[in-house]
Order: C-alpha cells, then structure tokens, then sequence
C-alpha cells in the first residue's frame, strides 16, 4: 500500500486487520481527536469512545463509528493511524505480504518494538500503589547534557550560586563552550569527524539518568529517536542484573519476545553495528567487573555468570562493532573507567534548565492552574527553586501541591518551607538509593553531617577524597554526594561535593541534631554565638534557618518518625531566645546605617518563616510597630516571607519601603501588608496601570503616604484617579511619574492640594525630557512649606500654574531647568509676579537667554535674587558676559551667575578629559546695581592667572 492507494483499498485494509487492531491500537484517544475535527465522527460517538475503560473497548466503540462511516471515516482513519502508530501498520502490512513465509528483520524489529512500547509507555513513582503508573510523556522532560569537564572555579560557580544567579550560570552551560547536547546527538560524529561507539552518561542522584533511559527506549520503540541507526535498542538494568543467578548469556539478561531470537540472533551476528545496548544504574552493580580477559565471552550467547556475561559486554568483547550507552552515578565513574573500552563520549547530566523546571511542572498537573500556581509558589522561595535542578526535587514538590489541589485545600504551611521539601528528598534518597550500602540511615546522616560541618567551618564546598573518607564510610555509594576527577599538573586528584551548598547547609543543621543533647546543645551555642559576632560569619546564617525548620512541628515529627532525629527542648529553647534577641537589637541600632543590622533582621523574618510556628511568630512581631526596609534589595522569597510575618502583627504603624528594588510582582505580593499599615513610605518603579489599581485597593482609606511613582509612565486617566484616591489620605511627600497631563488632572492635581494643604510637603509630577520647574507654594502673600516639582512639557507646566494662581496660590521660590524651551518658560515666570527667588539651570548661556533672563527682575518686583548655573559642559562666552554687564537691572534684584571659562585660546585648550591638564576654570559672577564681581577657582596645573584674560572671544566649547 502506498500513499496514493484509494479510500477503496484503505476500507478493505481497516475490514481485514480488524481483530488484529482492536488488540493492537494504543494510539486511540490522539487518533479520535483528530477523526472529530475532521468532522469524521460525532460528538456522541467521540463521548462513547472517552468513556471506555480501555483500549480495546475504545477501539470497538471506535470501529462502530468507521463501520457508520463508510470508507471516507476509514480512509481518514488509516492516515490518522499510520501518523500515530507507523510501527503497528508496517507490520500488519508486512504479515499480510509475507503470510506463510519465514519470519524477516522488519517483522522481528515490529514485534520487539511493539513490545518494548508496552513495557515503556508507563512509570512507576515513587509513593505509587499496585497498580498505579503515570505515562511516561506526561512526566519526562529533557535534562541539561553537556560534554565538557569543568574547571574547579566552575564548579564551585554551581555549588555556590543561588536562585536567577544560579539559573544564569546553568544557561551558559547549555553553550556551544561547554559542548551542549541531546540525546538525539549522542552517537553524532564528534568535532574530528569520529562517531565513538561507546558513550557514558554520568549524573548526580536524581537527576533523570534512569528515566532518559527510558525515554530513549520508548521513543525508538515509537519511531521517534535512532530510527534509521538502530534495528534494536536493548535494556539491562543493572539494580535487577544484581538478582540474576546462575549462568547467563547476554541475550539471556534481556527481556525480549522469545519468538524472535532466531531473527535476532542473526541481526547480532550480521550487522552488530545495527544494535545498541543501553546499561542503566552501572553504580548500582554489587558484584565487581574485575573479570580476566581471557575468561570474558565472546558472543552474546555463551553462558557465563552475570558479571563475567555483562563484563564482556562492557569491555567490548562481545560484539565489538556494537553501540553501548552506560548510565551511572559520578561516584562510580573510576570503576567504569577501568572496564570500558576507549575511545568513550563521555556526558554528563545537569539537571533542568530554568525552562525544563518549569516544563516539568506544566506537565505534572493536568489544570494549567495548578501549574502555575505551584510553579509560582516554588518561584518565590529562592533555596528552594535552586534545587529545582534536580528532577526528585521538582517531583517531590509538585506531588506536594497536588495532594492539596485533591484535597481542595490552601497548600499546608509546613510544606511551604525550604527545610519540609529537603527532610522529603532526604527520606526518598535513604529510602530508594541507599538499602545496599550497609549502613544505617542514622549512620549515612551523621557521616554526612560531620562532612558538611568541616566544610562550613572552613568555607570549602570541594573536598579531597581522604577528607571525605575520615567521615563518610564508602563515600562513592552514598547518592548525596558528588565525585568528580580534577587534573592537579601532572596527576589527577578525586574531589566531591554536596550536589548544592544549600544541601551542605541543609546536612550541617541536621547533624547538630544528630548528637547527644548536651553535645547538641553546646555546638548550637557556639553556632549563634559566632554569628552574633557579626557579616564575618554570615555564611552561617543559613545553618541557622534551617535548625528553625527542622524545630517545625510537622517537619520534626516526620524527622522523628523516621527515626532520625528528635529536637530537644534545650536548643529550641536557645533559637527563641536568639531570635528574640536579633529583633530587639535591631529595635535598638534601627538608626544605624549598617547593611549587616539591616540583614540581620531580614535573616530574623526568614528564621520566623522557616519556623512557622503562629503563636511564636505573633509573639515575635507584636514587639514590632515600626519597619524600615529602605536599601535593603527585596528579592520575591523575601516579600513572600515578610507577608506571612506581616500577617502575624496585630498592628504596622510605619512601613517604609524605599529603595528596595520593588516590582510590580514584588508589591502584589506585598498588598496585605500595605493594607494593614498606617503610615507608609514606598518607592516603586516600572508599575503598570492596572497595578496602580491594585495598589489604590490595598492602600484603603486615611493613611500617612510618602510615595515615589516617580520612575513609572501612568496615563492621564489613572493619574487622576491617584489624585483623587490621595484626598482620601494624609499625603505627605509625592511623586507621580506620568505620560502627559490635561486640565481635568491639573484641577484635580490642586484640589489635593487644597484638601491636603496642611499635611503636604512636597508633590511633584513627572514626564521626562521636559523642562523641570521646582517652587515653594505660598497662599495669600503667607509663604509655606509645601514644595512642588514639576517635570513637564511648558505646555502642560502652563496649565498647572494657572490652576496654582486661579485656587488662590502663587509661586514664592522656583528653581526651572531647561534649554530650548527658554521663550515659552520666561513667559510663563513672567505672570508668577509673586516670585522672590528663582534657581535657573541650563546647559549653555546665550545672548538671547541672558537678555530674557534680565528681564525677569521687570517683571517680578518682588523678585530679590536670581541664580543662573551654567551646568554640564555649558562655558560662559564673554558676549554674554558684556550683554549681562550692559544690561538694565533693578538695583535691589542681584543676578549670581555661575558656570565655567576657558583661560586659553581656543587652539590651545586641553579640555577636561584629564582633569590635572583641564583649562577650565569655575567662575561665579555676581551683578548687583552696578557693580560686577567676579570670583574664580582654578582647576589644573597651578600657576599664575592673569588679571585680565585675553581680549578674544574665541572661547571654547568643549563636547
């Protein structure tokens, strides 16, 4: 049959293959969706297909609709069938041409891989009942691979970095630098051309070596990796190759449809090269491969013991020009290296990418909802979405949240904490990884403890082998740790290290625990006693976090049930007297300006957080009433952390929030708590107007406001809505960035004033690349407080100070800047017949400008002093100083002028690149009635200036 066959030939073959495909169809939901949106089924029918149990059922519900159908349903069918099972109709094709005749390579392939995707589509997790498997394409997402060893410094840059940092530094390996790749690409010829036979995928605990594996059988079974390289992909894993006794051949270790082993047998024996076999766990192997040469097998059907059979296998022995694929831990890494074959790809699995973590939550829960709204949760904990590289760890949460997405309950707080998701990895890593090592849990836990305490002590995240083996007995077997080979000149030397410094900080924590309680008791103490000391010892205050969480009810009890540890009374005595302790000092140095105090109490609300404890926590908070984050960065998990400890104070006095680096993302998360507050400071930039509305919402009514929205772009309408909003407050300093302004925002813009006149001191609307105009507000000749600046084209400026003159106000001191706006500005000053003082900045002083500026004092008989700076790079040319000098002044006005002057001529001038070579010199020129003085302050190489400068006009400007 071929692609041009009629819907004639494809009824008849649907007719004839019936039995065959209601027993063989796997495909049939994918198949029937398309069927109904080709409107080659109805809805009804598509509903019977949903409803039956299983494939079969569906496939009989599905032939009554291809039978109603006639041969358009069927041919449509077919088409959909082949898209989504080719395997299954080549084979049917081949049985019908091939009937009565030997069994060929095609057939034995179709059947092998019919079987294999029976034995592959599905999982088991870990927590699954009998009988309970997720599909495999549900769970899978493709890791991280790379094929570069790192450097020390580069590892230490993973070990150590955390968060969107630590994510940064996982897209730079996925590069060409650090030769990036894919599964599909493992057996690619390599930057000389050559393919190598042999490749080893070496990973962490964790991070998905079993489940690519997997993967890679499933999706060659289906047609969809190494189709046109290899007839036959087969499976040993080596957890079960443990459990083999008696002599085996290497076939024998398979698990394949017996029927087919004449067929297969002669495809190993004519085209090995046509064959891959992948070996999964090889660190998971109890028996050694120390196997004589001359005792190895062969070919794949002598009997011999497993070890001496997979040995073979493994030193190319049997079937040489065969590929092989060896997963293992990198702990077991030196043992394959003395048994494999050179030359050998080596990889190495990561972990997920910032987009495979996110990947694998969209494709756990079924209701994109539940996706996001756990991958959002995991988001805001910065620890914790680190160690989402890590496969178990994103399993481990996401299985978490769906317990509560079930429940239809609010996710519980105690599996919120970074400390209750790493107690869950611990549990499945000694329950799933370590039932072979001989050792007690308790015993792995305190090995690891001691190991991690020595690292923390001496800031050291990479340790030599007989460091590690004075603490960890058979370290290499232990899945918490990493080994990897470092090149030390000439040699080599063997390094391990926690998968994550969080994990290090994670085990130190524990194995305080771990001792006796008076033990316990005094490393606790000398714990908090050396971060007391001050920022030299901050790289202990995670050790500290994480002894509040484990001092968590539900997070105890489930260390407890375990029987690992139990928290004594004494140390959870001493955490609370610490923490206690850090929030009153804090009270006490609130004035200071020292990061480490403001750190330090940051630490406090995440310890408080860690904990969860409400009752400790509201106790804790209540001996607040005031809070001054300003210039302390706010990341999300520190915003998620204040918001649970905000809930837990019966009253905020003062909030102030400035300068916390604070986004729209950030201030959501923080509404609650600037609800609840009565005087609030906050400063927050890139807001949109829809989050303005938020922000209103949450603000409620008769708070104390000092807001700086100066770094925002809201539109006229939300601007006004602001305004008014603000009536409702006691606003003392604001500052509203904005696109443009209308009259109805400049009415509203003084109705606050006047509504707020007694609590405002400064206000100010802001629209860059305009002139900039700042004055004292004063209301009936009385001079006030209440300072104004305005950012805006003269246009919209004009607009306002009508508004400010027609509500019975004036302008009393104004300091505009601006350069090519000058005619449109003066004429707007002209009609401020109040003003006193005026501040003027511009970039350049010209004839025109200066005359302008003059004349200001005719206007302005109140006017006392008039400041002109000359800012930037603007020079004072001597034609406008002469203009200045001639020019027609109130004798009770003084004009100061300040700015600079070159004392060379033009061709000689060095500018201010170097500033010990500049020839500029600052000058401030005051005219006051008819005198003129001039005072200078030379810059540069000191020597005389001369009286007079140069008769020249020839000044210079400099760019």
């Amino acid at each position: 049959m071929n692609k041009m066959e009629s819907s004639e030939d494809s009824a008849q073959f649907v007719d004839k293959y019936m039995p065959q495909l209601i027993q063989r169809v796997t495909m049939v939901m994918p198949i029937a969706d398309e069927l109904l949106a080709e409107d080659m089924i109805h809805e009804e029918m598509y509903s019977n297909i949903s409803a039956a149990r299983t494939n079969k059922s569906k496939m009989r519900e599905l032939f009554k609709a291809l039978h109603s159908g006639g041969n358009k349903v069927k041919s449509t069918f077919l088409s959909a069938l082949r898209e989504n099972e080719p395997n299954l109709v080549q084979d049917l094709e081949c049985s019908g041409k091939q009937r009565g005749e030997p069994e060929n390579k095609s057939t034995a392939t179709l059947k092998y891989k019919e079987f294999i995707r029976g034995e592959y589509a599905t999982v088991q997790e870990y927590n699954s009942l009998p009988g309970e498997h997720v599909k495999l394409d549900d769970r899978y997402t493709e890791p991280l691979i790379i094929q570069k060893h790192r450097q020390q410094r580069e590892r230490e840059e993973e070990i150590r970095s955390r968060g969107q940092n630590f994510y940064q530094v996982m897209d730079q390996r996925d590069s060409e630098t650090y030769k990036s790749t894919k599964v599909e690409r493992l057996f690619d010829p390599d930057e000389h051309g050559d393919i190598q036979r042999t490749v080893i995928l070496q990973g962490h605990s964790g991070t998905g070596k079993s489940f690519t594996s997997q993967k890679i059988m499933s999706d060659w079974a289906f047609g969809r990796l190494y189709e046109d390289r290899f007839d036959f992909v087969f499976h040993l894993r080596c957890k079960e190759l443990n459990q083999a006794t008696g002599r085996k051949s290497l076939m024998d270790l398979h698990n394949y449809d017996q029927s087919s082993s004449s067929m297969i047998k002669q495809v190993l024996h004519q085209s090995p090269e046509r064959v891959l076999f992948l070996v999964d766990g090889f660190d998971e192997l109890k028996f050694s491969l120390d196997v004589p040469k001359d005792s190895l097998p062969r070919d794949p059907w002598t009997q011999c013991s497993p070890e001496v059979t997979l040995s073979g296998l493994i030193r190319k022995q049997i079937l040489h020009e065969s590929f092989l694929l060896v997963t293992t831990r990198s702990t077991a890494l030196d043992k394959l290296k003395e048994v494999v074959k050179h030359p050998v790809r080596y990889a190495e699995i990561l972990g997920f990418s910032k987009e495979g973590v996110e990947e694998y939550f969209n494709r756990f829960f079924k209701k994109k909802q539940h996706s996001q709204q756990a991958y959002d949760a995991v988001r805001k904990n910065e620890t914790l979405f680190t160690a989402c590289f890590i496969p178990v760890i994103c399993w481990i949460i996401c299985t978490v949240y769906r317990e509560q997405f079930d429940e239809g309950t609010e996710m519980i707080q105690s599996l919120e904490t970074t400390t209750s998701i790493f107690v869950e990895f611990v549990a499945t890593l000694l329950k799933h990884h370590c039932q072979d090592l001989g050792q007690s849990a308790l015993t792995i836990l305190q090995g690891l403890g001691k190991l991690a305490e020595q690292g923390m002590e001496e800031q050291q995240v990479l340790f030599h082998h007989d460091s590690v083996s004075q603490t960890v007995s058979d370290p290499s077997k232990v899945p918490f740790l990493c080994k990897f080979l470092q090149k030390k000149r000439v040699s080599q030397t063997t390094m391990y290290s926690f998968m994550h410094l969080s994990f290090q900080e994670f085990f130190t924590a524990l194995s305080y625990m771990l001792l006796g309680d008076e033990e316990a008791q005094e490393k606790v103490r000398e714990l908090l006693s050396k971060v007391r000391r001050g920022k030299e010892n901050s790289h202990l205050l995670p050790i500290v976090q994480f002894l509040f969480g484990i001092a968590n009810k539900e997070v105890g009890k489930r260390l407890e049930d375990k029987k690992y540890i139990s928290c004594s009374q004494g140390i959870w005595t001493q955490l609370k007297h610490f923490i206690l302790e850090v929030i009153e000092k804090e009270k006490e140095d609130r004035n200071a300006i020292d990061y480490h105090i403001s750190s330090m109490w940051l630490f406090a609300f995440h310890c408080l957080y860690e904990l969860h404890v409400d009752d400790f926590v509201k106790k804790a908070m209540n001996t607040y009433t005031e809070f001054n984050l300003t210039h302390i960065p706010l990341t999300k998990t520190d915003c998620w952390v204040l918001k649970y400890c905000f809930q837990h104070c019966e009253c905020i006095q003062t909030l102030i929030l400035n300068w916390c680096k604070l986004s729209a993302e950030k201030i959501q998360i923080l509404l609650p708590a600037l609800e609840k507050c009565q005087h609030l400071e906050l400063q927050v930039d890139d807001l949109a107007d829809d989050d303005l509305d938020d922000l209103l919402a949450a603000l409620g009514e008769g708070k104390s406001l000092e807001l700086d929205l100066t770094e925002n772009n809201f539109s006229d309408e939300k601007v006004q809505d602001l305004l008014v909003a603000l009536t409702k407050h006691k606003p003392r300093n604001i500052d509203i960035g904005v696109k443009s302004i209308t009259s109805n925002t400049a009415d509203k813009f003084m109705f606050l004033i006047n509504k707020a006149h007694a609590d405002l001191e400064s206000i100010g609307l802001h629209c860059y690349e305009n002139v900039t105009l700042e004055a004292n507000l004063q209301k009936n000749g009385v001079s006030g407080t209440l300072q104004t600046s305005l950012w805006l084209k003269v246009s919209d400026m004009k607009m306002i100070c009508d508004c400010i003159r027609a509500s019975g106000y004036s302008l009393s001191e104004i300091d505009p800047d601006w350069d090519e706006h000058v005619e449109a500005l003066i004429s707007l000053l002209h009609s401020q017949t109040s003003l006193e003082d005026i501040g003027l900045f511009v970039s350049r002083l010209t004839e025109r400008c200066a005359t302008s500026v003059i004349s200001l004092s005719q206007a302005c008989p109140n006017l006392r002093m008039i400041s002109l700076h000359v800012v930037e790079h603007g020079l004072l040319l001597e034609e406008v100083l002469q203009r200045l000098r001639a020019s027609k002044r109130r004798p009770d006005c003084r004009v100061l002028v300040a700015g600079w002057r070159c004392r060379k001529p033009a061709d000689q001038c060095t500018g201010r690149k170097d500033w010990s070579l500049c020839c500029d010199d600052s000058v401030t020129l005051n005219l006051h009635g008819e005198t003129f003085t001039e005072n200078v302050i030379r810059h540069g190489k000191k020597s005389d200036r001369p009286s007079y400068h140069p008769k020249s006009n020839r000044w210079c400007v400099v760019a």
